[in-house]
């Protein structure tokens, strides 16, 4: 069967700039440094290579730290979902929340079970490092034609196979990914709803599982022993017969029944923003009233930045086009908002990209009433589990990434405690375990990861002639554009840009020349 391909493409605009700017963790004025692009429109499979390369998106401005020069240097973070390891917090906020849909209030006092009375920079939400664009295009390219004039209109096509370790300069475009699934997972709900909130007072109080646990061993070791001096025998010679502890999986936890009437219902909806489907679009009133509550009260943002307008530029008017082949997910790649419902409830939402080879986690904004179930941390293994789900029918679609892990700003440092976790070495991208990687960064806050010293970015190396550019509405080669303008310091920019987006992404993007 032949390969499905990508009809879609990418249209950058590079917005070259070298000045500093106030950074949010230090406080610096002016000493947090990043590069920056307009995505008029990106493909799922350029922006997985672009995300592999250090960039982020924030809305439709895509940025890239400048690593060596930045205060607070950010390294892309991402965590293996299928060998996911839960740490004992995580385990605490999934138990804390299924005692929450099970009985109703949680007590809130001090003692070992009440460890969430803070809010962590974790706990807090979002993606903390979101850099707002400090520009904007002037452009409108929405309905642009590709079409490259003369002798090279034969040479492009929109779609070409994706991932070859040096891709052409005559089939630029590329299909995102090798997604190779029948199917794709329904979003798991928690059990049925009821109207009665809270406990019954005329039912016995609740007792603590291991306690439960602990009567009946007693009760069957006890049945034993009788049966044993029937047969007369005697009962300290019962073998055990102990089964060997298994660790519970997330799912083990997330799966955990709940009452026959718990007192709450929770409810995830996976809805796309990009193009809106008819779930979004109705939900959307309550969607925005939770962001601009916890941008109010959690970030402390004035009423003009968190408007219906900042809100649709920044979570909603994203950049990534949808692509549904047969063989992927049936709500396709592109960008989505999962949706937490309480009770019928919108209580908070993840902003997601599902990419080829990842889920990659965008913001999460939340109601800041239910701070103390530690919904930073619980949605964070949420989508883990979503990952988790997607890849039993894409395999090659088991990462979660999380944006930036930024050990110079302890606060942020929470994303490393995802086992297992891996950083990207900020000069030649290549993986590296974060164990390996946080002791070089207790020494330096900017660190090469690759111990190979003769190792460099092998995508680092671009032919600027066969580079794709868009200029007055025409498509070219920028060998074409270099004769129609003669200006020497744009080939610096063009190279510039190229150098950050990689030899593969060059080649399969078209970059926007004014």
């Amino acid at each position: 069967m032949a390969e499905e391909k990508d009809s879609s493409y990418t249209i950058l605009e590079y917005m070259r700039d070298h000045s500093g700017y106030k950074c949010g963790y230090c406080k610096s004025k002016n000493t947090n440094f990043s590069h920056g692009m307009w995505a008029h429109q990106i493909t799922v499979g350029d922006y997985q290579d672009l995300i592999d390369r250090g960039w982020r998106r924030s809305g439709k401005y895509c940025y890239k730290p400048t690593m060596d020069k930045t205060c607070c240097p950010m390294y892309t973070i991402k965590c293996d979902a299928v060998e996911l390891k839960l740490s004992k917090t995580q385990k605490k906020v999934l138990k804390r929340m299924h005692r929450y849909l099970s009985h109703g209030d949680i007590k809130r006092g001090s003692g070992p079970d009440n460890t969430f009375n803070y809010e962590s920079s974790e706990d807090l939400g979002g993606n903390q490092e979101f850099i707002k664009p400090q520009y904007d295009t002037k452009e409108d390219l929405s309905g642009v034609s590709l079409q490259m004039p003369c002798e090279d209109a034969a040479k492009i096509s929109k779609s070409a196979t994706v991932h070859s370790n040096k891709p052409s300069a005559d089939a630029p475009a590329r299909l995102p990914a090798e997604a190779k699934s029948q199917d794709s997972p329904e979003l798991s709900q928690e059990k049925k709803s009821n109207k009665n909130k809270g406990m019954d007072p005329n039912k016995p109080p609740c007792r603590k599982a291991k306690d439960i646990r602990r009567e009946r061993r007693e009760t069957k070791l006890a049945k034993r022993a009788q049966e044993a001096q029937g047969r007369g025998e005697s009962p300290m010679e019962i073998p055990l017969n102990r089964v060997k502890n298994t660790a519970k999986t997330l799912e083990d936890f997330l799966n955990e029944p709940l009452p026959e009437n718990p007192a709450h219902t929770l409810e995830l909806r996976l809805v796309r923003v990009n193009p809106p489907d008819s779930a979004f679009r109705a939900s959307f009133n309550a969607s925005y009233a939770v962001f601009r509550k916890y941008q109010l009260e959690i970030h402390h943002d004035t009423e003009s930045e968190c408007n219906k307008m900042a809100f649709q530029s920044f979570l909603v008017d994203g950049p990534l086009s949808a692509w549904h082949p047969s063989n992927g997910p049936p709500q396709g790649y592109g960008s989505f908002h999962h949706q937490y419902w309480l009770d019928g409830r919108l209580i908070a939402v993840g902003v997601l990209d599902v990419l080829p080879y990842c889920l990659s986690s965008v913001y999460l904004y939340y109601d800041p009433e239910f701070s103390f179930l530690s919904l930073g941390t619980y949605a964070s293994l949420r989508e883990l589990a979503l990952t988790r789900e997607l890849q039993q029918k894409i395999p090659s679609l088991r990462w979660y990434y999380m944006g930036f892990y930024i050990h110079s700003c302890p606060k942020m440092r929470y994303k490393g405690n995802y086992s297992p976790s891996f950083l990207l070495c900020p000069e030649t991208y290549i993986w590296v375990p974060i164990e390996k990687a946080v002791p070089k960064l207790d020494i330096a806050k900017y660190c090469r990861f690759n111990d190979d010293p003769s190792a460099v970015d092998e995508n680092g190396d671009v032919d600027l002639k066969q580079i794709l550019v868009l200029h007055e509405r025409e498509l070219m080669k920028y060998s074409t554009f270099q004769l129609l303008n003669h200006d020497t310091e744009d080939e610096e920019e063009v190279r510039e840009y190229a150098t950050l987006v990689g030899a593969k992404s060059a080649y399969s993007m078209v970059l926007y020349r004014g």
